[in-house]
This record gives structure tokens, C-alpha cells and sequence, in this order.
């Protein structure tokens, strides 16, 4: 089978271009031929609030794409048609994360539905975690040239269904970033608490600021530590002043920076539990990141990451936006010594998202 896979890839960086490469390589270790279309630029500056849209990890995760879309250029559109016309695929498989690219999918789909290519949306988001007013028009005009479609959790299939009537929905977990897995740490008895990734509104980092005077005024708890670790999106200066407001500079770190790949696996290692307290979500390709590390999770119960943490297994839950529950959980996993318990359990329930997805996909094209 060939496949077309429309998304960005290294050198570009960020979580939708490391999904990429390991679709990718689940598709080619199947036997399958692979073509990646990337991007030459993903957004203009007024919407990348980031340093660089690149990639400068020294551990490349690199999917050898064909870096020829720029999603304001119809020109590129068309050279990028032009490529995949020439690859004749069984199956173009499309990125979708934000409506901003609608436009550029939509009528790459129809281009490719005249030429009797079919098309999977893959979902990450359906809808952003910051929502405009044309969202629901740009993702209509995506989705009903698409035959169809996956999504990463049973939330977002849900998002999904008013716009892909009769059409088929998958729910297919993310792929387990095994790059990004170091040795499994077992023991977690300590008392670091690890934020991972760019820093927005939405991951609700405000509200785990707001939990940790009460779990340091507890006895079990009072020597507990925050490593807040990614590219601030926010300004760094607001989560900095209630780092001084709540007295929490001895207990709080700060690395303001794109992690880069080889990096990941120590951060990951040496924390006892990973905090998830997002306002909104569909899934995290961070929590998959610790579950490759036998890193419990402790996490809002927001659209897909209830369906991730498996509460008093891999990890607990806590109700949207409540610092108190938060707090309350934190002490709860660190007072019964919950760290050992998870990991272990992560250990020997291991998924495997990656060939799960590479099943769906086939399963799709067999079914046309």
C-alpha cells in the first residue's frame, strides 16, 4: 500500500510533527510505502507566539517530508497535489489540529476526490482549545470532501459526528513515543512534581499555582518541589508573580525553554508524578510521554484525559479548574505512597497506541 501523509515534519518541531515520524515509521516497519508532504512554514508571526517554528534537538525524529506547503499559499497547494498526484497513493491521511489550515485541506481534498484519492482526517483536535467564530464553517468545509476519519479520543468523536454523517469515526490512542522513554523509574517515592510543555491559558497551570500552598502546608508533603518545564506561550512574568504571591520561590523551577528531544527522557526520569491540570483537552501526546516512562499522572477530568488516566491505577483525577481537589489528590498520592504503586502498574499495562493506529488505517483502506 502507499500512503500520503500531509502534516508537518522535522525540521519543523512540536508534537503534531513527532506524531509524523512515528506514523511513519509504523506504516513503513508494515511494509508500506510512505510519502510525507511538510511544510516550508506552518504560521505567520502574529500567531506563533514561540522563538522558532524549528527543530534543534541533536536527536532528530525526522520523517523525510517534503517541506513544500505554506497553508497561505494556494500556489504551494498545488505543488503539493502536483506531488502526491505523482506518488498515487491508496490513501492521503491528513493532519488536522486547528481550523486555521481548512481552507488548504479542504480544497487539497477536493482536488485529490476528483483524481479518486481517498482521504482520512486525523484529528488531534477538532475543535482548538482556544475557539474562534468560524470554527464550525472552516471544519465543515474540511470535512465533507474527507471519506474519513480518526480521532485520539471518544470526546473529540463525539465533537466530530455532526460533520461526518455517515462516515466512518475511529478512535485510535496516540502512539507511545518510545524515543522519548528512558529507564523506567519504579521507585517515584520522592517529592517532585513535573508541568511539561508550552505553557498556555488552557493547560491551567494557574490553577496547580494556586494548589501547592495547601499541599506544602501539609506534613507529608511540605518538602514537595514544582518543575515547570516548556516554551512559555503565556507571559512568564504573570505565572512568576504568583510564584511570589502564593511564597512558593523555594519550591518552584522555572526552564523557560523548547525541551529538545534528548532531554525529555532525564526530565521524565528523575519527577514522581507528571500534573496535567488542563481547563480543556482531547488528548496529550505529554501524558503518553510519561506513560512511556512509567510516570503516574495526576489530571483534570477534561475530555480525553480521563480516558488516559485510569484513576487509582495509572494515576488520579480531579475536577476541572478546582485548585482545592488538586491539592487534595497530590497529598492523597504522596501521603500513601501511591508513586511505586502506579509506576508499576504502568509497567505491566503498557499499551501500544502506534500499531493500534497503523491497524485502523489499514483496516480503512481495506474497507474501500
Amino acid at each position: 500500500m502507499k500512503v500520503t501523509i500531509i502534516g508537518p515534519s522535522y525540521p519543523l518541531r512540536g508534537g503534531i510533527a513527532h506524531h509524523v515520524y512515528y506514523l511513519e515509521r509504523e506504516l513503513t516497519e508494515r511494509g508500506h510505502t510512505v510519502q510525507v508532504i511538510s511544510f516550508r512554514k506552518l504560521y505567520p508571526g502574529l500567531l506563533f507566539p514561540g522563538k522558532t517554528e524549528l527543530d534543534t534537538s541533536a536527536s532528530r525524529l525526522d520523517a523525510n517530508g517534503i517541506a513544500l506547503l505554506n497553508p497561505l499559499n494556494p500556489i504551494t497547494w498545488a505543488r503539493a497535489a502536483k506531488a502526491v498526484k505523482a506518488f498515487s497513493p491508496n490513501v492521503v491521511i491528513f493532519q488536522w489540529w486547528h481550523p486555521f489550515f481548512a481552507l488548504m485541506v479542504g480544497t487539497l481534498a477536493r482536488m485529490f476526490r476528483r483524481k479518486r484519492l481517498k482521504c482520512i482526517l486525523e484529528c488531534h483536535n477538532v475543535f482548538p482549545h482556544e475557539s474562534g467564530p468560524f470554527d464550525r464553517l472552516l471544519l465543515k468545509f474540511a470535512a465533507k470532501p474527507v471519506d474519513s476519519f480518526i480521532t485520539h479520543s471518544s470526546s473529540d468523536r463525539n465533537y466530530l459526528l455532526p460533520f461526518a454523517s455517515g462516515k466512518r469515526i475511529s478512535v485510535s490512542q496516540l502512539p507511545i513515543p518510545s524515543k522519548f522513554a528512558g529507564a523506567a523509574n519504579q521507585t517515584r517515592n520522592g517529592r517532585t512534581l513535573l508541568f511539561f510543555g508550552m505553557v498556555r491559558k488552557y493547560k491551567g497551570l494557574e490553577v496547580l499555582l494556586r494548589a501547592m500552598p495547601k499541599v506544602l502546608a501539609h506534613k507529608e508533603c511540605k518538602e514537595c518541589r514544582l518543575l515547570i518545564a516548556g516554551e512559555f506561550y503565556d507571559s512568564v512574568d504573570k505565572y512568576r508573580t504568583l510564584i511570589h504571591e502564593y511564597g512558593l520561590e523555594e519550591h518552584v523551577s522555572i526552564d523557560n525553554r523548547y525541551i529538545p528531544n534528548e532531554e525529555i527522557a532525564g526530565i521524565f526520569e528523575r519527577v514522581d508524578v507528571l500534573v496535567l491540570p488542563y481547563l480543556n483537552a482531547t488528548q496529550s501526546a505529554v501524558a503518553h510521554i510519561a506513560l512511556a516512562n512509567a510516570l503516574p499522572l495526576i489530571a483534570s477530568r477534561s475530555g480525553g484525559l480521563s480516558e488516559i488516566v485510569i484513576e487509582n491505577v495509572n494515576g488520579l483525577l480531579f475536577p476541572v479548574s478546582d485548585a482545592d481537589a488538586l491539592a487534595e489528590q497530590i497529598i492523597f498520592y504522596f501521603s500513601q505512597n501511591l508513586g511505586p504503586v502506579f509506576a508499576k502498574n504502568i509497567q505491566s499495562t503498557a499499551t501500544k497506541g502506534r500499531e493500534q493506529l497503523g491497524s485502523v488505517i489499514e483496516e480503512m483502506v481495506q474497507e474501500w
